[in-house]
């Protein structure tokens, strides 16, 4: 097809932007849930498949605040990661950390998946600021305090139904602006990720180097036969 490819971490990548391919979007029912569902189960051997509910919450925008409870209770009670749910006003969703390394978790529930706007991008800027500067006078809540002090590397981390739209940008545009690298991760991809550390396939040091302001693919164990393109403005595509 004359199309570039390069090697990633997460495996073959279309360097290519492809202009005018558009793939239509179908809303999500609850069919589409169900077949997600039944989909990851099947990949799921360590992981406790309770965590599947995390699916439905997703997928569900009324469910916030539950989405945001059980991830950090996956992350923290099912996994190694020491963390906290904050979800409080002027505080991010949760935090987790591992040895000296920290990130910043940001939950969105949307059954028509998340385009990061620049409004939220800038909300996660200024947790990563606070988190830098950690002066009490800029927020009195104190928020960072929940990390341990041994923590000195930080990311950041969105988490979603699916992404879409004008994400990738937004994510360099955190960066940019505050020197720290993160990521966005869809839910599938979060259990995916899950079964991977569950198994020891993937080391905790090793997740932390997922982080590279771009969608985080957990493409070992995806079901290649099943792999779907995600057309956006600008094309990045992995297997």
């Amino acid at each position: 097809m004359g199309l570039s490819l390069k090697h990633s971490r997460n495996g073959y990548v279309i360097d290519d932007n492809i202009i005018k391919l558009e793939i239509p979007r179908t809303k999500i029912s609850k069919t589409n849930v169900l077949e997600l569902k039944d989909k990851v189960r099947d990949k799921l051997k360590y992981v406790d498949h309770r965590y599947l509910a995390l699916i439905d919450l997703a997928y569900d925008g009324t469910a916030n605040r539950d989405f945001e409870i059980q991830t950090i209770d996956l992350l923290i009670n099912e996994l190694k990661f020491k963390g906290v749910r904050l979800g409080e006003s002027r505080k991010p969703d949760g935090i987790i950390s591992y040895d000296i390394n920290g990130v910043i978790i940001d939950n969105k529930a949307y059954s028509t998946g998340y385009n990061l706007p620049i409004n939220q991008a800038d909300e996660m800027i200024r947790y990563i600021e606070e988190n830098q500067t950690r002066d009490k006078k800029i927020n009195s809540n104190k928020w960072w305090e929940s990390f341990d002090d041994k923590v000195k590397n930080f990311n950041y981390l969105f988490v979603s139904s699916f992404f879409k739209g004008n994400f990738k940008n937004n994510l360099k545009h955190i960066a940019n602006r505050t020197g720290v690298n993160g990521g966005a991760i869809n839910v599938e991809n979060l259990l995916y990720f899950a079964e991977e550390l569950k198994a020891g396939r993937l080391s905790y040091v090793d997740s932390f180097t997922m982080y590279d302001n771009d969608e985080i693919y957990v493409g070992n164990i995806i079901d290649y036969s099943n792999v779907k393109i995600a057309a956006e403005e600008e094309s990045h595509y992995s297997i």
